[in-house]
Order: C-alpha cells, then structure tokens, then sequence
C-alpha cells in the first residue's frame, strides 16, 4: 500500500506483481471487479531486475543499458499503480451501486 500512495519509493517487483496476479485469480482481492483488469496485469511487461551487487564497470554502454533498465522498471511500477488505483475506484462504485442500487 505504501507504494501505490508514495509513500516508498521502491519501484514493484516482478514478484509483487505476481502475489496481485494470484490474489486476483483467486479472488482474495477485488472479488467483485477483478478479473477485469487481469489482462492488463498479466500483459505488463516482464523485467528482470539486475542484482546491484555485481562488478560494476565503468563503461559508458552499460551505464546506459542500466539507467534503460531502471526506467523501464519504474514505467511498469506506474503501471501497476494505475491498474491498481483504476481496481480501487472500479470496486468502490460496484459497492456503491450494490448498496444504493443503480
């Protein structure tokens, strides 16, 4: 939770976004409006994070594959919080419809 609203500024991690792709498929999440938004989650690119404690080389080319890593790494963060905030507010109207009737 603290991810989605800002509060830690760790990009989502390929094994975060699969522990939300089981909790949806198995409606522990979201019940209700879940599996909408499993395409979206399951399409999100797949990238395998580089373990930072490597030799690291001074080279210009692999300075710049890493910082193309990194950035493609916070992209599908942002991703994920979009379906994630689009999940919430799709949620909160069912419940709103259901209990006010629409």
């Amino acid at each position: 939770m603290d991810k989605l609203v800002g509060n830690h500024s760790e990009p989502f991690s390929t094994e975060e976004i699969e522990i939300l792709i089981f909790a949806f498929e198995s409606n522990i999440l979201f019940d209700n409006v879940a599996h909408k938004f499993l395409p979206s989650l399951k399409g999100l690119p797949e990238i395998h994070e580089a373990d930072s404690s490597g030799v690291e080389s001074e080279d210009e080319a692999s300075e710049q594959e890493q910082s193309y890593q990194e950035n493609l790494i916070t992209e599908r963060s942002d991703m994920v919080k979009s379906i994630l905030l689009t999940v919430f507010k799709e949620n909160i109207f069912y419940d709103v419809k259901i209990r006010f009737g629409a």
